[in-house]
């Protein structure tokens, strides 16, 4: 069970972002990370210990407690898969809302940067929307 690469480099990417002010969104996909990565690793370290059981009941059948360590391996085993998957599905969801939150802060830049002007008027006064508006720092001169 590796980490998926593309998923790898969005997470890559979630944990570089925004450094100054971190959102609430990245945080969470941060934590979550954290916690699927030490699942995986704990799954890891409990798989390898039940491959080297196997391999002692291989080697001594007999040995009724190594039987009773492997049952107990397996439940471990069956208890951090499900743990990871949990985790998994929570990091997918924590990434869902970043990629969200992200999408509508792009938004909202799009749409702050965007300075309709009017075809109709030439120079400084293209800002202006209507004949009469007036614009930053004018005064009404009467």
């Amino acid at each position: 069970m590796k980490f998926p690469v593309a998923l790898a480099c969005l997470a890559g990417f979630a944990l570089m972002g925004c450094t100054n002010h971190p959102s609430a969104q990245q945080t969470l996909v941060d934590d979550r990370h954290l916690v699927y990565e030490e699942t995986y690793k704990a799954y890891a370290k409990a798989e390898e210990e039940y491959l080297n059981l196997l391999f002692n009941i291989e080697r001594m059948p007999e040995e009724e407690e190594l039987w009773i360590m492997k049952r107990d391996k397996m439940l471990e085993l069956m208890q951090l898969k499900e743990l990871m998957l949990n985790a998994r599905a929570e990091l997918d969801e924590a990434m869902r809302q970043w990629e969200m939150h992200m999408s509508d802060i792009q938004a909202e830049m799009k749409s702050a940067k965007i300075v309709k002007f009017n075809p109709n008027f030439t120079g400084d006064a293209a800002r202006r929307t209507s004949p009469g508006q007036l614009l930053p720092g004018e005064i009404n001169k009467k």
